[in-house]
């Protein structure tokens, strides 16, 4: 039952509705940490939709999300949904769908891995035809930084500089951060 809309009886928390959800959304190319940067963030409480590698990619990896990741986390005091996306090209359809009514998305980046990089410009060019203006990230995983500055890497994939930052999608307390910093920058208050 419940009590004025705003609480379920006998809830410690008022409910949540969409309005006070921050939907995330986690892309980027094949094997870039995607379905583990969700994971790690929502501390191994994801739902996925791995399935083995049949192609010549099983060099890579031997699992591939071929519908989406899920996982909810609180992040400083804000309900956070996250929803990572397939990286295979193949599945570039689900994007637009998964992306609907996203506050900001995480591009996640194997920046180790040079083709990696090259798939990553075709997603930055797909996300900002269909969500323009939307706020993002380039979360640069195996990155060497002395290798490869901030301002080479943010041309090559053609984005913002400060968009690029750096996260290791095993650590649970990198992913934290980056999201921290991706609720501030979708505006959206706890």
């Amino acid at each position: 039952m419940r009590d004025g809309g705003a609480r379920i009886a006998g809830a410690a928390r008022p409910c949540l509705t969409m309005e006070s959800i921050v939907k995330i959304v986690v892309a980027g190319p094949f094997g870039s940490g995607k379905t583990t940067f969700v994971t790690a963030a929502v501390d191994g409480k994801a739902l996925g939709s791995e399935h083995a590698v049949s192609d010549s990619t099983r060099a890579l990896k031997e699992g591939t999300t071929t519908a989406m990741d899920h996982g909810s986390l609180d992040v400083a005091g804000t309900r956070v949904t996250l929803f990572g996306t397939p990286g295979q090209e193949r599945f570039s359809f689900m994007w637009p769908v998964l992306a609907q009514g996203m506050h900001a998305y995480v591009l996640v980046l194997d920046a180790g891995r040079l083709q990696a990089r090259a798939q990553m410009r075709s997603i930055v060019r797909a996300f900002a035809g269909f969500a323009p203006g939307v706020p993002f990230v380039v979360a640069a995983n195996r990155w060497d930084e002395t290798a490869l500055p901030a301002a080479e890497l943010a041309a090559f994939i053609e984005v913002p500089e400060d968009a690029v930052v750096a996260c290791d999608p095993r650590e649970r307390d990198s992913c934290l951060a980056l999201l921290e910093h991706v609720v501030r920058l979708a505006g959206v208050r706890a």
